[in-house]
């Protein structure tokens, strides 16, 4: 019991001294974090989660949802869901993410869209609505924020993204305080070396913290399974997972290790309904 504590407050001060970037707290789904989240230039319907412009290629109603743990503590929590629906206009996706018990729960309620332009661009939107639970005053506090990013086809089998989060945000304003969510840009591509091996890389820049870069590998080692691994220069570094599709579903599971407080799992299932 002791322990649980001990874990909790150092995880309260890591994010507190990071400025406590929202933007950074919500789940991202298994593959991209068994990739260390280097993955803002991949197609995936987890992409509501990352770069919308991901969403493009989405051809049939898919729906995910994923659970996060973080350092093994339920108050750390991270849970979310999406369904993305392709129409002949672009693709349109609704998620919800939340952080923390409901007592002090953080949440984002997104609306996107993705169209792709052309065979080699596609561009994605996103608008959010952040809202926090503030237990010491029984009140909430809200703000909007948008997000909006693009993929290219600049090689055969290469690809370069780029995404920016909250380049303009209301502020979430107490009786004591005022905070402003962080703007965020990441910028990266992954190369496809073969119908098996991907190699992901990332820079991403947080308002008032220093760059991060991110690099992660996915390979299918046999059909259908896959094994994945990530490496990052932010405070967690490792990170690792496997991921397996059956017919319509596919289960991510995906593991990071920080130096301090230790290993967070973390599971997403995907639905494709084609």
């Amino acid at each position: 019991m002791e322990r649980k504590y001990i874990i909790l407050f150092l995880s309260f001060f890591a994010i507190s001294i990071t400025g406590f970037c929202r933007s950074n707290i919500y789940p991202l789904g298994g593959k991209a974090t068994a990739m260390g989240n280097a993955f803002v230039s991949q197609f995936d319907v987890s992409s509501a989660f990352n770069n919308q412009a991901g969403m493009a290629k989405v051809d049939a109603f898919s729906a995910a949802v994923c659970y996060e743990n973080r350092f093994l503590l339920k108050e750390m929590a991270l849970r979310g869901g999406l369904v993305v629906l392709p129409t002949k206009t672009g693709n349109f996706a609704l998620s919800f993410s939340a952080f923390g018990p409901v007592k002090w729960m953080e949440s984002r309620a997104s609306l996107s869209y993705a169209k792709q332009l052309s065979s080699k661009l596609s561009v994605g939107l996103q608008f959010n609505y952040f809202n926090s639970i503030l237990p010491e005053d029984n009140s909430s506090i809200s703000s909007f924020g948008f997000e909006l990013g693009a993929i290219y086809l600049i090689a055969k089998k290469t690809y370069l993204g780029i995404h920016l989060a909250n380049p303009y945000s209301l502020s979430m304003k107490t009786y004591s305080y005022n905070e402003k969510i962080p703007w965020v840009i990441r910028v990266g591509g992954h190369s496809q070396f073969n119908e098996v091996f991907k190699l992901s890389y990332e820079v991403e820049k947080v308002e008032n913290i220093d760059l991060k870069f991110k690099f992660g590998a996915d390979w299918e080692a046999v059909q259908h399974l896959f094994l994945r691994m990530g490496l990052n220069s932010g405070d967690t570094k490792l990170y690792g997972g496997i991921g397996y599709t059956y017919k319509i579903i596919r289960t991510d599971i995906a593991f990071e290790y920080h130096q301090l407080l230790g290993v967070t799992p973390s599971i997403s299932l995907l639905f494709n309904l084609r």
